[in-house]
């Protein structure tokens, strides 16, 4: 398989997170998160939160150009910048290693 598909079929998740943003009045700060980490609660003797293994979470790379992602926020320069998400997009968190 030819490097480039290759690369397209790797950021693929991850364009569908980086939609491009508004910029008519400036570039906005980041970007919000959304929703939480899928858990599940199990029965038992202490009734713990468990991260839920049913849910695929991604975590990706964010590239950033001079400070801004692909659609156009600005995160400033500094760690990488990382995104956690799952395939139906209603888990996203955004952070820095």
């Amino acid at each position: 398989m030819p490097a480039q598909i290759k690369n397209k079929m790797k950021n693929w998740n991850l364009k569908r997170v980086i939609t491009d943003v508004n910029c008519k009045y400036g570039a906005p700060m980041g970007r919000s998160n959304v929703g939480s980490h899928p858990v599940t609660i199990t029965r038992g003797n202490a009734g713990r939160i468990c991260k839920c293994d049913q849910t695929k979470v991604y975590t990706k790379h964010v590239p950033l150009d001079q400070g801004y992602d692909a659609g156009g926020a600005y995160w400033g320069i500094g760690a990488p910048l990382y995104v956690s998400f799952t395939a139906d997009l209603s888990y996203i968190e955004f952070n820095r290693a």
